[in-house]
């Protein structure tokens, strides 16, 4: 006859172990999730995260704004004022955070939070921490059964929140470094520029360009991000070329030419010591390769030249195009897209051209 005390004993047994494996299969998952996002694409991973682990309709995260003194609405999905900021009070939301804990509250219309978020039921908080601060809160409303939150919610929760902490903070840190890296890039761009009349402005047009052309093909934050670098570096080659010819009034002779296109090469040269730049590196040496490779530089064709390299072609045509030179005056907007669109398929990728297309007939109807 068996032992009811034991067999309860090994249902709690296995349950608690249940419930172990998935908090520990939790944390293993979002750990390699999060560690090399953007700090806007580890705040929509974490709302999808809380979604599906706990099964809820609303999820939001909320940053605090130290100036300020209050909270505000990073990202969020369900039933939640995109607009609304918290001040610094005894609500549930602030206890959290000040107490570095989870807090749940299951019937909010009868506490006296009510009203404090309209709409909502029930919710969880719970502070999202990093190492040397709090830098928010992430906040779940609702669960889809309508069931109380319990204390096995508030550990999958906390197994979000302690990947996602460190690495907004990292994230963090690395947009104050590359702001500053940026901003030494831009002032040597600048040096440059200032040497050669015909040139002045290009980068940074070049820059604007490349990235609404990423935006339209939906590239990702940390994408987006390299192909800014890219394209603020990409002339940087143009260092090593000789100022009478970039500075020629006159159109360049066939061995003037040849001298020219050894700037993507000696561009990538001189930042090829900056291993963490690789991408960045290749596409600066490949932005003059042709889609069918027929008047390439490096012999390459077709996805054989870096998503980047071929994003700045276009952007960097488009510029030159629609730019003074000293031998051609410059063309409208209208009649450089139709020249790239003209192109395609033989010195553009057709892909990133349509894309192009897209921003440029969006930016016509804007202006």
């Amino acid at each position: 006859m068996e032992n009811p005390d034991y067999q309860q004993d090994l249902t709690a047994t296995i349950q608690e172990l249940s419930i172990a494996y998935e908090e520990l299969s939790l944390l293993y998952k979002v750990s390699g999730i999060f560690s090399s996002l953007s700090i806007d694409d580890i705040c929509s991973r974490m709302i999808d995260e809380a979604i599906d682990t706990i099964g809820v309709r609303t999820a939001a995260i909320l940053f605090h704004d130290e100036k300020n003194d209050h909270l505000f609405t990073k990202t969020s999905k369900g039933a939640w004022d995109i607009d609304r900021t918290f001040p610094r009070d005894q609500a549930v939301i602030w206890k959290s955070i000040e107490s570095k804990k989870p807090s749940a509250f299951c019937r909010v219309a009868d506490s006296q939070y009510r009203g404090y978020i309209p709409g909502i039921k029930s919710i969880m908080v719970c502070p999202i921490l990093g190492k040397a601060k709090t830098i928010g809160a992430i906040v779940v409303a609702d669960k889809e059964d309508d069931q109380e939150f319990f204390s096995h919610d508030s550990k999958l929760l906390m197994a979000i929140t302690s990947q996602a902490g460190l690495a907004i903070e990292n994230a963090f840190l690395y947009a104050e470094l590359e702001a500053l890296l940026v901003g030494a890039i831009k002032s040597l761009v600048k040096a440059l520029e200032a040497t050669s009349y015909w040139t002045a402005g290009h980068t940074e047009r070049v820059t604007e360009y490349a990235i609404s052309i990423g935006r339209i093909l939906d590239l990702d934050g940390d994408t987006l991000e390299k192909l800014k670098i890219c394209s603020l570096l990409h002339d940087i080659g143009k260092i090593a070329t000789p100022r009478e010819i970039l500075n020629k009034s006159e159109e360049l002779s066939e061995s003037e030419w040849i001298e020219m296109k050894k700037h993507p090469g000696v561009g990538a040269e001189i930042l090829g010591e900056m291993k963490q730049f690789k991408d960045v590196i290749l596409g600066i040496k490949y932005h003059h390769e042709h889609w069918d490779g027929r008047k390439s530089i490096f012999g390459l064709k077709n996805e054989q030249i870096p998503l980047l390299a071929r994003i700045l072609s276009v952007a960097d045509t488009f510029d030159a195009l629609t730019s003074d030179r000293p031998y051609r005056p410059k063309r409208s907007r209208e009649e450089a897209a139709k020249e790239i669109e003209r192109c395609s398929g033989s010195q553009f990728d057709p892909e990133i051209v349509k894309a192009f297309l897209g921003w440029a007939d969006l930016s016509t109807r804007q202006h």
